[in-house]
């Protein structure tokens, strides 16, 4: 016996499955210098440029970057969400490449964890460490975020 047609298929539920999971990590910047905006199958790309710290705790223990961007809309905040990457520029043995936030940095001598949280017209890139975060500060000076935003 078949299911009445409003109950989803196995592959139509695994699939709402999937799309939460995607907005539940999504959910783990004005220091920004430019940005660039790209629209694609059904999702918008944000690129910005890391600039200086906004605030910075004095232990040095916390800090954060607000960026402004416009197009985390209600409907964002409601049924979306977004992904965010630091860009890993090329280097002499290696390929430019992306690395996802949330993420827990160890390449510096006091580790610290990045995470990005977003709201109605803006994202926050936060870090926290054990030690302090002047090393991650520092390393993602300069450095490309990208941000993928789901409506």
């Amino acid at each position: 016996r078949r299911p009445p047609r409003s109950t989803q298929g196995v592959s139509s539920a695994a699939s709402d499955v999937y799309k939460r999971q995607l907005i539940l990590l999504a959910l783990f910047f004005t220091g920004c210098m430019n940005t660039e905006i790209r629209t694609e199958k059904g999702h918008t790309v944000v690129f910005a440029t890391l600039g200086d710290m906004n605030y910075v705790a004095e232990d040095s223990l916390y800090g954060n970057q607000v960026i402004k961007v416009p197009e985390i809309t209600q409907s964002v905040m409601d049924d979306g969400g977004v992904l965010a990457f630091i860009e890993r520029p090329a280097g002499e043995d290696r390929p430019q490449r992306w690395s996802q936030l949330p993420q827990y940095t160890l390449v510096f001598n006091t580790p610290a964890y990045m995470y990005l949280s977003h709201g109605l017209g803006l994202v926050r890139l936060s870090y926290q460490s054990l030690e302090n975060i002047k090393d991650a500060a520092q390393y993602t000076k300069d450095k490309r975020l990208k941000l993928v935003i789901f409506e």
